[in-house]
């Protein structure tokens, strides 16, 4: 691989998504419009949603559209007024939204959409842009609602670059899952107290996205025994007593970040599909122009890609050769692969430090044994 091709790596531009909709390219509402061949969504009309239980459809109530749990699945009908030139028409959507530890189901659609209607698949973490807008709130919940406890303590991280696409993710309640340059919601029912916990190195639109979004305000209107706790914003260092109580582990089980974070980790997926070396770049759906993604990719990333796997992982000053479970040393075709990807590392490194000008350093990990370092490149990770 030349230096040419690796620049291109190292430099490569974001752009922005499309979406379409019987045939009509929809922006993301936060784009402006450059030509007459794309559109923008006027307004949401409604939106709907069922809870798939064993094959049968259970519809939700309008003030519960919003909260999902992760071991659950569910169909999201959206209705929303389209401006084509001049003039509105009325369009919709249909995703089927699978959480993350969901079993695979199949249900029927619901009777007033069309059997034959395409309908998205989506799996959690790795929803589209567009996804979001429909919605006024979307938080998500670990478990089934049936299981839901309202009287223990719950840790949500706070993921999406465009306040409209705000959105909350349940993660579990242990110091490990904190972040430095996140920001997360902390609810103690049983001290009646909301914290917002800030990171030390958390990106200020992260700290203006829940003033205007609020989650506690719907978390509040959801659970009507939440209405009246207080809420406080903490930062990373400075937290009470109750909080560091509440939050379980040890505090060492916590990356605490000191190194400057103005950046978007890259990830490249490296393989020999095509019978060459390739390394195709990992897209995060959420990212925006001109913004900073401190969590773009996932550990399934790295986990659900075809075996053996070799991934590049550019975070910064640090880059990260991962490799996956299955690769073998008696396999002399992927010792080769192994050898093209470090020394694509080595090229990728010397490019950088010379267009940054910084100290970068290699590291190599294997699956299973990932530092906390690396494991705290993602927003959540699961031993």
């Amino acid at each position: 691989m030349s230096i040419l091709n690796v620049q291109d790596l190292i430099l490569s531009k974001y752009e922005e998504p499309r979406f379409y909709v019987n045939f009509n390219t929809v922006l993301r509402p936060t784009v402006a419009v450059r030509n007459e061949f794309e559109h923008k969504i006027n307004k949401t009309n409604h939106v709907l949603c069922w809870r798939i239980q064993e094959n049968t459809l259970e519809k939700i109530d309008k003030k519960n559209v919003g909260f999902l749990f992760d071991s659950e699945a569910y169909i999201v009908h959206w209705l929303f007024d389209l401006k084509i030139d001049q003039s509105i028409t009325e369009e919709m959507l249909v995703y089927y939204w699978r959480g993350q530890h969901a079993v695979k189901g199949y249900s029927p659609l619901p009777s007033d959409i069309e059997e034959q209607y395409p309908v998205e698949r989506l799996f959690q973490w790795s929803e589209p842009a567009l996804f979001f807008h429909g919605f006024e709130k979307l938080i998500v919940f670990n478990g089934k609602e049936t299981d839901f406890d309202l009287n223990i303590p719950h840790l949500f991280l706070l993921r999406g670059e465009v306040t409209k696409e705000t959105h909350l993710f349940e993660v579990p309640c242990i110091k490990a899952s904190l972040r430095s340059r996140g920001t997360f919601l902390l609810v103690i029912p049983q001290e009646k107290i909301f914290f917002y916990w800030h990171g030390a190195k958390t990106l200020n639109d992260y700290k203006t996205n829940i003033k205007i979004h609020k989650p506690h305000v719907h978390l509040q209107l959801w659970q009507p025994q939440w209405e009246f706790f207080s809420i406080h914003e903490i930062e990373e260092n400075n937290e009470p007593d109750i909080f560091l109580e509440t939050v379980k582990g040890n505090y060492q089980d916590f990356y605490h970040i000191k190194t400057n974070t103005d950046f978007s980790p890259k990830l490249f997926y490296l393989n020999t599909i095509t019978g060459s070396f390739l390394a195709t770049e990992v897209e995060y759906p959420l990212r925006k122009i001109g913004g900073l993604a401190p969590f773009p990719f996932l550990q399934n990333h790295l986990y659900s890609a075809s075996e053996p796997a070799l991934f590049l992982l550019d975070n910064n000053t640090e880059i990260w050769i991962w490799e996956g479970k299955t690769g073998s040393n008696s396999d002399n075709t992927f010792k080769d692969q192994l050898k093209l990807a470090k020394d694509l590392q080595l090229k990728y490194c010397e490019e950088k430090r010379k267009i940054t000008n910084e100290n970068i350093k290699i590291f190599y990990t294997k699956a299973g044994q990932e530092t906390l370092e690396f494991r705290n490149i993602f927003p959540v990770w699961e031993k």
